[in-house]
């Protein structure tokens, strides 16, 4: 007898449920990469939809539908420690309702991605956390949260992860950041 495969959803990215000003949007926040590994070319993505009623969190329900111009409304800031790059958002290639910007991270840490800006007239300001052990290991948050004036996070599903340092293949790997650290230290 053949049992039928569980299906289970994953949340490599981290999906956000909002009322802004009455109207529903799904946010899916993530890195272009993931696993993600030090001094490896990756992006801080955001997919924005307007999601199917009967199931609002999922990205891919027959009713969901991709917004576009957010790239004219949102900007990201992608925070590490004390450092912090602000950018515009920019339209992903040939993919309607995704948007994304890219970055190279230098060293193994937790970071943030700020999604910032004004949406048809009401100001959105959220951040969203990298997760060291991964999306699998975020809680969901089904419950309502005000954020701030006619903005409400309806659910929080997954996470995206932190970057990885890397391992070498046959040489052990020195980072990028590693190499300026020794070289800085050889000429003082």
């Amino acid at each position: 007898m053949l049992a039928d495969p569980v299906l289970q959803m994953s949340y490599a990215h981290q999906r956000a449920l909002f009322n802004i000003n009455g109207k529903d949007y799904l946010f899916v926040i993530g890195s272009a990469n993931e696993p993600l590994y030090v001094d490896d070319k990756t992006a801080a993505t955001l997919d924005g939809y307007w999601p199917d009623p009967s199931d609002p969190t999922n990205s891919r329900a027959n009713g969901t539908q991709p917004i576009t111009g957010l790239e004219n409304m949102l900007k990201v800031e992608t925070l590490a420690g004390d450092k912090n790059r602000t950018s515009n958002l920019d339209p992903a290639f040939g993919e309607v309702g995704k948007y994304e910007k890219t970055f190279y991270p230098t060293v193994a840490t937790t970071f943030d991605y700020r999604i910032y800006g004004n949406i048809n007239g009401t100001n959105f300001d959220v951040t969203f956390s990298c997760q060291p052990a991964g999306g699998e290991s975020a809680p969901s948050d089904n419950s309502t949260v005000d954020i701030s004036e006619n903005v409400a996070r309806k659910a929080l599903q997954g996470g995206f992860g932190c970057p990885e340092d890397r391992v070498g293949f046959l040489e052990p790997y020195i980072s990028q950041y590693d190499l300026s650290q020794q070289l800085n230290r050889t000429f003082t």
